[in-house]
């Protein structure tokens, strides 16, 4: 019998999106920058979202991580100035430490972290975790360490060194899905490879308490509108990717229709994994 784990979320904080950037309109490329940088009516207000798993044998897993002090205090020095510019509308809600300690998570105790990618908004956090080994795909690493990888969203001095982090490659087809890892061995925790959005970015299935079936899709899609819809972001690392990694979502979604699909930034999606 395959293990179920816990599943939780943590809003980190929220981001002010625009609708151009999370659904990209019809025009050229030069019209669809122009409506990212004179954004009209209304944006999505859009919660960043890390979460805490619980394995009945591999004990803590974190996925993602929410934000460092400093992104509220001294976001310029915490993100860079490109990145501070492009997040100038983040609210920061509780440093991620401390929100970990306030679900009984000792931050300096966790061992192991999936990171779907390696964006600032989602690896703020990674230096409060002393302990941990972070998995992270090898195509994602690569991007993030590569000469002029801050143009692209990455922030260095956020990341851990080398030493502590598992690089893997998901290859094994599973249902919808073109590549796949069974994290553990048993099941539980599935990584899928969903490039795209960055070159190396991963999604997860779970098999969670309860019985359900939950598929952490992180920035594979902003909205599950996205999923539903097939609408791509203004801004993605693969048009093509990103399609193709929609499209495996999407068909997941209508073979399986009772499970909970959560992408990070959909406004409301993540309510359903609050205890």
């Amino acid at each position: 019998m395959t293990p179920a784990v816990e599943v939780e979320a943590i809003r980190t904080g929220e981001l002010r999106m625009p609708y151009v950037y999370a659904y990209r309109p019809e025009g050229n490329p030069l019209s669809r920058l122009a409506g990212l940088v004179r954004p009209a009516g209304k944006a999505l207000r859009a919660p960043c979202v890390a979460y805490v798993l619980r394995h009945p044998e591999a004990g803590t897993i974190l996925v993602d991580t929410g934000f460092h002090r400093d992104a509220a205090s001294a976001r310029r020095e915490d993100f860079g100035l490109p990145m501070s510019v492009m997040f100038g509308g983040l609210k920061v809600d509780d440093p991620f430490d401390d929100q970990l300690r306030a679900r009984g998570v000792d931050p300096g105790a966790v061992e192991r972290v999936v990171m779907t990618h390696l964006h600032v908004d989602h690896t703020s956090g990674m230096r409060l975790l002393p302990s941990a080994r972070f998995t992270i795909a090898r195509a994602e690493w690569s991007a993030a360490t590569a000469r002029g990888a801050v143009a692209k969203g990455f922030v260095g001095h956020h990341l851990p060194d080398e030493s502590r982090v598992d690089l893997v490659d998901p290859g094994e087809p599973h249902g919808p899905f073109a590549r796949t890892l069974d994290l553990l061995g048993d099941g539980s925790v599935r990584l899928i490879a969903t490039p795209g959005h960055t070159p190396g970015h991963m999604s997860l299935l779970l098999r969670a308490a309860g019985g359900r079936t939950v598929l952490l899709v992180g920035d594979a899609a902003y909205t599950l509108r996205n999923v539903r819809e097939g609408i791509l972001p203004l801004l993605t690392a693969s048009d093509r990717a990103y399609r193709e990694s929609l499209s495996q979502l999407a068909a997941f979604a209508e073979r399986e229709p009772e499970a909970t699909l959560v992408p990070s930034h959909d406004p409301d999606a993540w309510r359903e994994l609050q205890p």
